[in-house]
Formats: C-alpha cells, structure tokens, sequence
C-alpha cells in the first residue's frame, strides 16, 4: 500500500494539471467566500470602501494580463521541453514538468486569472456587499503582487533550466536518492534470485494484460496474498522491465487449477505499471539516462565532448556509491517472494558502454572514462567489483584502439589503459 501510494504521489508530482487546478479551486473558494462578507465579520471590524467600478477595473485587468502571461509561460515550457528532449533525452523530461518553480508560478497566473473571472460573475449577480468589494479588491492587489514575483522568478529559473548542466544535475539527484533506496533494500524485503530465470516445470506463469513499463511493485501486498493463499511467488523481472502478455511476469509454485480470475488480478494489481518508467524502485532508469545524454553529446551533429565529461563526473559518483555492498536482511521479511539480483555489471554496463562506444574517437572522454574505472575501483569494497571494471577497460580501449588515428593519442591511450591495469590488477591481487 505504501509503494502505491508514493508511486501515486510521484505521478501527481510531474502531473502539470494539479497544482494549478487545486489552486484554481482554491482561488474561485476564496472569491466566493467574500460574498458574504458582511454576514461573517464582526459589527466593531470597519473596512475601508471601494466603488464598484474599481473592482471592475482591476479583475478585468487581472483576467486579461493572466490569460496573456499564462499563455507565453506555456509556450515557453514548451519550448524548453522540446530543447531538453533534443539536446538531453526525452527521459528527462517527467524531472522538469516536476520542478516546483515551474509548477508554482503556473498554479498562481492560472489561479489569479480563476479569481478574476469568479470575482467579475460575482459583480454581475450583485453578490458583494461592500465589505466583499473591500476584500476582493485587496485579494487582487494581493494576487497581483504574487504573481508578479513568481512570474521574475520563472524568468530567472527558465534560463537557468535551459543549461544542460542543470538537467545533468537533476538527472542525478533523482538517481542517488533511488541508488540509497535501493542499496537499503536490493531486493524489496524478499529472497534474492542470482539473475533472471525461466519459469520451471509444474509452475503457473502470470503475465501482465497490457504492454507497459513496470514502475514500481507492491511486495507488502504481494506477501500478503500470498500468506493468504499458501502461494510462494517468484518474481520474474524488476522495475524498469518493459512487459507484456508474452512475457512471464511472475512464477506462481502451486498448480495452476488453484489460480482463479480472482486471484490473478490481484496479483496483478501488485504491479504498478505505466507508460514511462520511474525513478522509485529502479536505480537504472537515471544512469540510462545520463549515459543517453553523454552519447547524444558526442554525436556528430552536436559535437559537445565536454557535456559527455560531465555525465561522465556524475557516473563516477552515482557507480562508486553502487560499488558498495548493499544491505542484505538475514531473515527476508517476505519470506514468500524472491526477486531477481540487479548486479554491479549490469548498471556498469548500462551506464557506459554506450559513451565507450561513441566516444571513442575523442581521447578526451576516453581518458575520462579509463579515469572513472579506476576511481570506481578505489570506492569497491568487494573484490567482485573490480573484475567488472577491468572488463569494461578492456571494451574502453578495445573501441578507443580501433577508432583513434592520430599515433599520439594512440599512445597516450596505451599508456593510460596500462596504468589502469596495472591499479586494477594491484587491487585485485591485494583483494585476493
């Protein structure tokens, strides 16, 4: 239930409708609240009058300078997203609809420009006394104030947004946080399982009934079906898999005769899946992404080695975190699922082999990435990590070797990679 409802959050997070409708439902409270004014404050509360005719004056003047603003600041979000997509990946894009900046400012013009029109219909049906005329011209002036602040603070956030630094940056933070979650829980509270195995003989498989990515799984849920039903569950894939009806989402170890249309849709239900994958339960997802960005970068219509060299930084940083051994529960409390093992090789791989492959022709980010290995080495508490490494070199310069043509950088290359096997070897002896 708790994974449900922080995956439930974190969809409302990057949902750009709700804030502003909240806040609109909010702003066109408060504009009817104001009509009855005089029936709700005191007789000793005196509050200044104000004609009609400025009330008039500003709401119309709000409607009309919110309706404008909202719309520039939805063409220029817009714009933004297109250049993040084109220039990042389009897998960054749920991180930016989530900024709060963002979000803020769009929910006060909407919100502002809501107050107007319910405080005009509200002028139209005579509902104000004068003390409602009173108040809802200083809500304006108010609402004005705010949005004006919030519209030079989008105004400075938007420049900075545009900086692909700063998506980067984001990119990353959202990847450590579900880096620590999961090296707290690898494996969800239920038994590891090396690898992703085929479903055995005497088995029943359930498959999800739509194609989509799984986000996130309920394994509090799934235990407690389970105990309910003397099931043992063997969950066949992990968050971030792409799954369909052909593909086995989940081994069930009783006969098949026992599983009703019941039970399987509620076994199903465990399973949260959308359209994009999530951040929650599935470290991958950001390291993907930088990776992305780091080989977008060096493609030949953009040519920005030096943004791949960043990527590059924060792989460093977010793989010397996952070199570590991650916390392992002695009695799993889902004693009834297993789940399969995410390895280091795997996020390693996920993470650089497409900047070894386009990257190398540029000794630059070679260099970089032969340096990364070796710092991730230096980090690794466990002599499994370090062959991994020392096989992500050999790919490294394997690519590097075949694509550089100047014998100088070929030189610098052999070098490099020879002092790095020489660190790696060094740590693997001292391992053993």
């Amino acid at each position: 239930m708790i994974t449900r409802l922080h995956n439930f959050v974190i969809r409302l997070r990057s949902a750009l409708w709700f804030r502003p409708t909240i806040a609109s439902i909010g702003a066109a409270a408060l504009a009817l609240i104001l009509a009855g004014t005089d029936r709700l404050l005191p007789e000793f509360i005196a509050i200044p009058e104000v004609d009609d005719d400025s009330v008039k004056e500003l709401l119309k003047l709000l409607a009309s300078a919110m309706l404008t603003v909202t719309t520039v600041t939805l063409s220029a979000l817009l714009l933004v997203f297109n250049m993040a997509a084109s220039q990042a990946s389009p897998r960054a894009l749920p991180g930016l609809m989530a900024d709060e900046v963002t979000q803020n400012a769009l929910s006060t013009f909407i919100a502002t420009f809501v107050f107007a029109m319910a405080g005009m219909l509200g002028l139209a049906l005579e509902a104000y006394d004068k003390s409602g005329l009173s108040l809802l011209f200083g809500c304006g002036l108010l609402l004005t104030i705010q949005a004006l602040r919030y519209l030079v603070q989008w105004m400075h956030h938007i420049a900075g947004t545009l900086r692909l630094g700063n998506i980067v940056a984001r990119v990353h933070t959202d990847t450590q946080d579900s880096l620590a979650r999961f090296l707290a829980d690898p494996y969800l509270g239920a038994h590891p399982v090396e690898g992703k195995r085929e479903a055995e003989n005497g088995t029943a498989t359930l498959a999800t009934t739509r194609s989509a990515y799984l986000c996130g799984i309920d394994t509090d849920g799934l235990q407690e079906i389970a105990a309910r039903n003397g099931l043992t569950i063997e969950l066949m894939c992990r968050p971030g898999d792409f799954l369909h009806r052909d593909r086995p989402a989940m081994a069930i170890h009783i006969g098949e005769e026992r599983l009703d249309d019941g039970l399987r849709e509620k076994l199903l239900g465990c399973f949260l899946l959308g359209e994009e994958r999530s951040y929650h339960q599935d470290p991958l997802l950001g390291m993907q992404i930088l990776g992305e960005i780091a080989s977008r970068a060096l493609s030949p219509g953009i040519n920005d080695p030096k943004t791949a060299i960043i990527c590059l930084d924060r792989l460093e940083a977010l793989l010397s975190q996952a070199a570590q051994p991650p916390q392992q529960e002695d009695v799993p409390r889902h004693d009834r699922l297993s789940l399969p093992a995410l390895d280091f090789r795997t996020m390693l791989d996920r993470a650089m082999h497409s900047i070894a492959r386009d990257g190398a022709t540029d000794i630059e980010v070679v260099l970089r990435q032969i340096a990364a290995l070796e710092r991730i080495a230096m980090a690794a508490d466990t002599a499994q990590i370090r062959p991994v490494l020392m096989d992500m070199l050999t790919l490294t310069t394997g690519y590097a070797e075949d694509a550089l043509s100047l014998k100088q950088d070929r030189e610098v290359l052999e070098q490099a990679a020879m002092r790095a096997r020489r660190r790696l070897s060094g740590s693997l002896a001292s391992a053993g």
